[in-house]
């Protein structure tokens, strides 16, 4: 049985006489055999109109074929191989020859097929990711939902805080990546308030110390929940659930940090939750001005709140702090 039966070959190179003697073989072993010239826009020529399998090149000419047909490296077009992969210099091109031709061009196409495996797999590995972000993504919010609706007259605390947060966010310097991390995670600040009895959480007028202790729990029972996910948007959720009530001096709650030991992102929710929560009315206290609430914020600068925060809250003005929650 030929063992290059079908196989479409286009042989390059520069002597008439070896042309044809490589051509004579590959047909004497069943291969579709042309010749061409061995220089470069030839052979691009040839391709063009018959595209082979595989081009034999003769004379050393592989290196400039492969960049004639492939200028970029893609490996694009059909595998170049020299013919001394095949045969030896003075050897004729027989049955041997034929195999090992065969065999080489067996592993290219082997070789495009894996690439080719590799992008699905790549590609399908990005769809999955993605996927799996949505949905986590989208459990978030809905967590988040579930927040608010226990003390938010309007039940949308969580979202502007989230575009506060990110606004801050930005404005402290932080990158486009952490700045939609925060967007989607600071809303979920107050998530361990789930967990508060309503006849505390709800209540009018001032909390007593123990009802206050009861409270000041959400920061640690929110962080739980989120404790062990190994998202990125999750690990950014937990810093900001379990540290948004830490104060710059040190004297916040759960852990008593202070200063730079507060991560960056549960010190710019921190400005944001509490600012939202002046200008809206609770169940507690009545709504503040935009005016008052942000003289408030800045008489926390290097207290209660983180003073580069603070600047970037400044910096908002007005326009910023009364601007719309954008979709998400």
């Amino acid at each position: 049985m030929d063992a290059l039966h079908g196989l479409r070959v286009l042989v390059a190179g520069k002597d008439p006489k070896t042309l044809d003697a490589a051509r004579s073989g590959l047909a004497s072993e069943g291969a579709q055999a042309q010749a061409c010239p061995a220089e470069a826009q030839a052979v691009v020529a040839a391709v063009a109109s018959d595209p082979p399998d595989v081009v034999l090149a003769l004379d050393g000419s592989e290196d400039r074929i492969r960049a004639g047909l492939d200028p970029l490296d893609l490996r694009l077009g059909p595998p170049v191989v020299p013919v001394l992969d095949v045969v030896g210099p003075r050897d004729p091109f027989d049955g041997i020859a034929a195999r090992r031709l065969s065999a080489l061009v067996q592993l290219y196409a082997l070789r495009d097929r894996a690439a080719e495996l590799e992008g699905v797999i790549a590609a399908q590995a990005v769809s999955r990711r993605r996927e799996l972000d949505a949905a986590q993504l989208e459990g978030l919010r809905r967590l988040a939902l579930a927040a608010e609706y226990r003390d938010d007259n309007t039940h949308e605390h969580t979202q502007r805080v989230g575009h506060l947060a990110a606004l801050l966010a930005r404005g402290t310097g932080l990158g486009d990546r952490m700045v939609r991390l925060v967007r989607e995670a600071a809303p979920l600040h107050d998530l361990g308030k789930i967990a508060i009895p309503d006849s505390i959480l709800l209540k009018p007028g001032r909390l007593s110390a123990e009802e206050y202790e009861v409270v000041k729990t959400h920061a640690l029972l929110g962080a739980r929940v989120l404790t062990g996910a190994t998202s990125e948007l999750h690990e950014v959720a937990e810093r900001i659930v379990r540290h948004h009530h830490e104060r710059w001096d040190g004297d916040g709650y759960p852990d008593g940090l202070a200063g730079e030991e507060i991560p960056a992102v549960a010190r710019i929710a921190a400005v944001a939750d509490v600012f939202d929560v002046l200008v809206h009315e609770r169940p507690y206290k009545d709504s503040w001005s935009v005016e008052a609430a942000a003289e408030e914020i800045r008489k926390g600068a290097g207290t209660q709140f983180d003073p580069t925060v603070v600047e970037a809250f400044d910096a908002l003005g007005p326009a910023g702090w009364r601007s719309e929650v954008q979709p998400a």
